[in-house]
């Protein structure tokens, strides 16, 4: 029960943004607060198909009382005169421009021809005495390039692996050096695998971008396994494996080509300035005092 509680919690986050909404067109309303009112059809759209399936009655339920809860202080903001003003509408913007920029990855992901079979046996056929491999991996993840770049020229200039994930490192691994384990192809995302398969033990990796961070991977140990797996007890981690794939390479593909059919600006040397600034401000020193006093760079994290 309380995972469930859990879920409509969460799910009621999503129904804030339904705030105000009017009756769907059949009419029916589970819920009115003054003038405005939730539609079924409106609830139901905003829950996730995962979510909605565990949710019980009672879950519905939570979730549509923390709509009202909402739509009550909704009500008495906006009496009150908070429902504009710049900030307002600045983060009403932000949240316009994340969820159109959303809906447009979504939908070109979805036009992707998916994996098929034939595929998933082709790729498995190719790499099967891999796919009995194990290898031992130490793992160091962070949140920017930059930090990444650091830990990895700490690793260059000869400090250990394992200390440097313990200073850098915001995985759950990072106390125990980075390590992972033996891992097997599958059971890894594809950015990771792919290098940790094609290094040698005692090799360090390059910084690797994904989804989570920044990683730098080093291979402790590699051997081959117990035997030869089968293909069908293979067959969904070669499926996500080659999905995942794809559909980063067809993202990769078409951010180039918008970034070639854009003009892309970033002046990095006005945010410098302006985070130079900042910390003047802060610190109560003059601009003509930072720049005579401190010749060392300061960027914003």
């Amino acid at each position: 029960m309380k995972a469930l509680v859990v879920v409509a919690a969460v799910l009621a986050v999503g129904l804030i943004g339904l705030a105000g909404c009017g009756e769907g067109s059949d009419g029916s309303t589970v819920a009115r607060v003054g003038g405005s009112s939730l539609s079924v059809a409106d609830f139901y759209a905003s829950i996730p198909e995962q979510h909605l399936a565990v949710m019980t009655l009672e879950d519905q339920q939570e979730a549509i009382n923390n709509w009202v809860k909402t739509e009550l202080f909704y009500q008495e903001g906006r009496r009150l005169g908070f429902g504009s003003g710049d900030d307002i509408e600045r983060r009403v913007r932000e949240i316009e421009r994340e969820l159109v920029a959303e809906a447009c990855i979504r939908h070109r992901l979805d036009e992707i021809e998916p994996v098929t079979e034939e595929d998933a046996q082709a790729y498995f056929d190719d790499h099967r005495s891999e796919y009995g491999i194990q290898v031992r991996l130490a793992h160091i993840l962070v949140r920017n390039r930059e930090e990444a770049e650091r830990a990895l020229a700490q690793l260059e200039a000869g400090s250990p692996f394992e200390t440097v994930a313990q200073s850098f490192s915001i995985d759950q691994t990072a106390s125990l050096g980075g390590d992972l384990g033996y891992v097997r192809r599958g059971e890894m995302i594809h950015e990771l695998e792919e290098t940790a398969f094609a290094l040698k033990v005692g090799d360090v990796s390059s910084v690797i971008a994904s989804g989570y961070g920044y990683h730098i991977v080093k291979v402790l140990d590699r051997h081959p396994g117990a035997g030869q797996p089968s293909f069908d007890s293979k067959r969904a981690a070669v499926m996500n494996f080659l999905t995942s794939k794809q559909r980063r390479e067809a993202f990769d593909s078409w951010l180039v080509e918008l970034e070639e059919r854009a003009v892309v600006v970033i002046d990095t040397a006005a945010i410098r300035q302006a985070s130079r600034e900042r910390v003047d401000e802060d610190t109560g020193a003059s601009a003509e005092d930072a720049a005579e006093g401190d010749t060392t760079e300061f960027i914003a994290p």
